[in-house]
């Protein structure tokens, strides 16, 4: 009799098949995970293959852009042919960016304010001041809207951004920290498959999303005789077998294509 693997039929596709075949089969469930890489890496495509993988699947899902405009974002994958029109979006910081009439893609502004991005263009544009938005403030809208949706992927880009809206203070030095660690911990708990989006830290310093996250995946860039090489690795990956080898990949129309 031949071994199965338990988590076989929990196993959630990135949408990428070269790094599913890298994972055995895909993500384990309703687990948090971390995607670093420099910018231009590929970061932000993989969280949006990952997405529209849940679209194709018939499946809610959600993107919390903190680093770039919804409008950006789907403009941006426009050249491949992608439709992320049905994508919930939480933009984190909507008071600071200039939204396209073309773009369709839709925003969440309020608690129970969920419009599409051409909806929110013909409204009058409010100015935000920073301290308006906190890491708080984006936990709470997080909650409220899985409290009525049941958001099966979720992505997060990036947690390095997110830091800006931390609480800075003298008084309690781990406060970052600590928000840091209630919003992760609140992903982990919600059930949803979550990517989350990060810039590479100090290797000497432990930061809350690798020690809260169950596996981490580095995208890497870096130019060799004026060609640039893209290169994929799984750094860990709790309580599942992995391919542990850096594999090169190229970025096509169908996403990141591992070689």
């Amino acid at each position: 009799m031949s071994w199965v693997d338990p988590l076989a039929e929990q196993r959630v596709s990135t949408g990428t098949p070269g790094l599913d075949r890298m994972l055995g089969g895909g993500l384990i469930a309703g687990r948090p995970y971390l995607v670093t890489g420099g910018t231009g890496s590929g970061k932000t495509l993989l969280g949006l293959t990952f997405l529209l993988e849940g679209l194709r699947r018939g499946e809610d899902v959600l993107l919390v852009a903190v680093d770039e405009p919804p409008s950006e974002i789907l403009e941006n994958v426009r050249s491949f042919g992608w439709d992320l029109s049905a994508v919930k979006t939480l933009d984190a910081n909507p008071g600071t960016r200039a939204i396209k009439r073309s773009a369709a893609v839709q925003e969440i502004r309020a608690m129970n304010d969920l419009k599409t991005m051409r909806e929110m263009s013909q409204e009058t544009k409010r100015s935000a001041d920073a301290e308006d938005i906190s890491i708080q403030s984006i936990q709470l809208k997080l909650r409220q809207q899985m409290q009525g949706t049941p958001f099966r992927r979720v992505v997060v880009d990036s947690i390095t951004s997110v830091r800006r809206f931390a609480v800075k203070s003298s008084v309690d030095p781990q406060a970052e920290r600590t928000e840091i660690q209630s919003l992760l911990r609140f992903l982990s708990e919600s059930g949803t498959t979550t990517l989350i989006t990060a810039t590479p830290s100090d290797p000497a310093v432990l930061t809350a999303e690798e020690i809260l996250t169950r596996g981490e995946v580095l995208l890497t860039r870096k130019w060799i005789a004026d060609r640039s090489v893209r290169q994929l690795k799984i750094v860990r990956m709790r309580g599942a077998a992995h391919d542990p080898e850096r594999r090169p990949f190229v970025i096509s129309p169908q996403g990141i294509v591992l070689g």
